[in-house]
Parts: C-alpha cells; sequence; structure tokens
C-alpha cells in the first residue's frame, strides 16, 4: 500500500472512530403542568463529534415535538449549560442544566429544568 493510500484509510478509520463515540442517550425526568398529573418524559441528547455541543430533543405529553442545540462551556459557573428547544406547535422549552462535570456534557450526569413557555416544567436528576 503506497503512503497517500495509508493516510487515507487511517483518516477513515479515525473519523469513523469519532464519529461511533459520541455520547448519547435519554434523561428521564417528569413533566408538570398546571391543573394536570406528573408525567414521565424522556429528554434525549447527542453529543457532536467534537464533544463541544450537540442536540436535544423531546416530545411531551400533549404530542408537541421539541428540538435544539446545546453548547458545552467547561468554564460556566456553577456548571450550568442553557439550551432552547423549538416545539413544532409553537412552544419554545428553555432548559437549564446542571452538569457533575461541565466539560463532559450530560453524559457525566447532572440535574435539568426545562420550562415551558404555555406553563410546565420537566425536571430530572440523572
Amino acid at each position: 500500500m503506497d503512503t497517500g493510500r495509508a493516510v487515507r484509510a487511517g483518516s477513515a478509520a479515525l473519523t469513523l472512530g469519532l464519529l461511533a463515540s459520541c455520547a448519547s442517550g435519554p434523561i428521564a425526568g417528569m413533566f408538570s403542568a398546571p391543573g394536570q398529573q406528573s408525567q414521565p418524559v424522556l429528554l434525549r441528547y447527542e453529543s457532536s463529534a467534537f464533544g463541544y455541543g450537540g442536540t436535544l430533543a423531546t416530545t411531551l405529553p400533549g404530542g408537541e415535538q421539541f428540538s435544539g442545540q446545546y453548547r458545552l462551556d467547561p468554564k460556566a459557573p456553577g456548571g450550568q449549560m442553557p439550551a432552547t428547544l423549538t416545539g413544532n406547535q409553537g412552544n419554545a422549552l428553555v432548559c437549564r442544566f446542571t452538569l457533575k462535570e461541565p466539560g463532559v456534557g450530560p453524559d457525566g450526569g447532572g440535574t435539568v429544568r426545562c420550562s415551558l413557555s404555555s406553563g410546565g416544567t420537566f425536571d430530572a436528576t440523572y
């Protein structure tokens, strides 16, 4: 194998390794809306290939689907990480994470509270 081919093969393997190593998972919590019983909800996260942020998504009990981005700031005071998710029915879900390991992101655990623009909150410790 010539050097150029070996470098390309190594680069492709490294790229695939980075893509496969993205952290992702569910954050199980409870959604509470005024006048309704609390219900379990999963907030899903997936970190980017280079670990500086990622995506969040959830579906609330009423059926509205939310998605948005988060950015990591390892120097943020108290491990705070804000994120705003946009819903497909016009609402916003504003989330405030407190990360146990700010440089790691949601995969390192923590707490999150999200406020729904039309009323209600999502809370989780993970």
